[in-house]
């Protein structure tokens, strides 16, 4: 999540669907409508920190598809937040990045699932309401983050603005909670969990290259709400616009999420249905790329960082259970935040601040001139050629 204009460098026809599309940005905010359209794409995609137009519609497009109702909350919702954060006069530069979409788009998404009925008028309130607030709550989250650790909050404004209303609409009239928020005493059934993975707890179970093969794209999509694998292939595919390096190491994040539910034991249906994986791979590609520069060892940490996040899922999920609430994306936020607070305690780790972050491929590119020039006796940062 970054506020880094976008990168040049690149030559022919790819360099206007490539990375950040810094051709395609220029020539949209010379229209002021076309370019609040970008802002709130590029607020869909920095969900994957991808700063590209085309990400956030391929996103956007998974979510229609998957459902009307899913779509038309994601609209609202990022639409809602990044209006709010204009007018409230929040960075300009932020916003042009989409770091006031983000939360966003996850708040209408969520509320849009969690709340009942579909297309009634007191949800539809809700989802503007709390998707403005989302906005809110990220800038006083940045400003601390960012002034005292230098690292970003995550989506940690779309959990708690999601989760405290989620929370308090168990005790009131308009709170609109649909089914899928379903309280539930704790038990211990441990033993007894069925991990054959399948779609439904009365599906018959077989754990095969299908199986597996859905279970890591409902991974993907399951980060948008999307419980399909044509939502899970659409998004990868829009990742796979801006940076390769990213949608690989998606795809390596969420069959590390599945494998470690796999190798717990843990409820065939969540693994099948990728509720194992979403978390565990965005935090992969945080890790190794976005975050820090591509190296083999940025690489291991960012399994590692998917293992640890899908056990915080694990062990989240099972403290929510007595409120039914899900676990959103919190074990994202706290193993990710995890992970990136190692920035200062190895050599061995090149830290990409966020005001730099753009493409896992354009910080290799970067770092690579900085250590020619470094190694030709010019120790001076170079500066790069995204100004």
């Amino acid at each position: 999540m970054t506020t880094a204009p976008p990168e040049r460098g690149h030559h022919g026809p790819w360099r206007w669907i490539n990375g950040t599309m810094p051709e395609v940005d220029e020539r949209a905010l010379k229209v002021p409508v076309v370019g609040f359209v970008e802002y709130c794409l590029r607020g869909i995609g920095q969900v994957v920190f991808m700063n590209s137009p085309i990400t956030g519609a391929f996103i956007l497009l998974a979510a229609w598809l998957q459902q009307p109702w899913l779509g038309f909350g994601a609209t609202v919702g990022v639409v809602a937040s990044t209006l709010a954060a204009l007018a409230l006069g929040f960075d300009r530069d932020a916003i042009h990045a989409g770091l006031y979409g983000f939360n966003g788009v996850l708040t209408g998404l969520g509320l849009a699932l969690f709340l009942a009925p579909e297309w009634d008028g007191i949800v539809i309130l809700w989802i503007i309401l709390l998707s403005a607030v989302s906005s809110i709550l990220m800038a006083a989250l940045a400003a601390a983050f960012g002034g005292s650790w230098g690292v970003p909050p995550f989506t940690l404004a779309f959990n708690i603005t999601t989760l405290l209303f989620l929370i308090t609409a168990l005790h009131i009239t308009r709170g609109r909670l649909s089914d899928a928020i379903a309280p539930a005493a704790p038990e211990v059934n441990g033993p007894a969990v069925r991990t054959s993975l399948r779609a439904s707890a009365d599906a018959v179970g077989n754990t095969d290259v299908v199986a597996v093969i859905n279970a890591i794209f409902r991974g993907i999509g399951q980060l948008f709400f999307c419980n399909s694998l044509l939502a899970g292939v659409l998004i990868i595919v829009g990742i796979a616009f801006c940076s390769r390096i990213a949608a690989i190491f998606a795809l390596v994040g969420s069959a590390v999420g599945m494998l470690t539910g796999m190798a717990l034991g843990a409820n065939g249906v969540l693994i099948y249905n990728g509720l194992w994986g979403f978390n565990s791979f965005d935090a992969a590609l945080a890790i190794a790329g976005v975050f820090y520069v591509l190296t083999w060892r940025s690489a291991v940490l960012g399994v590692l960082c998917a293992i640890f996040t899908a056990l915080l899922f694990g062990a989240i999920g099972s403290i929510f259970v007595p409120w039914g609430l899900p676990a959103l994306t919190l074990p994202f936020c706290f193993g990710t935040l995890t992970f990136v607070l190692l920035k200062n305690t190895s050599k061995y780790f090149e830290w990409v601040p966020p005001a730099e972050v753009v493409t896992p491929e354009e910080h290799l590119r970067r770092a690579h001139r900085e250590h020619a020039m470094a190694s030709s006796g010019n120790p001076q940062r170079e500066k790069t050629d995204t100004a």
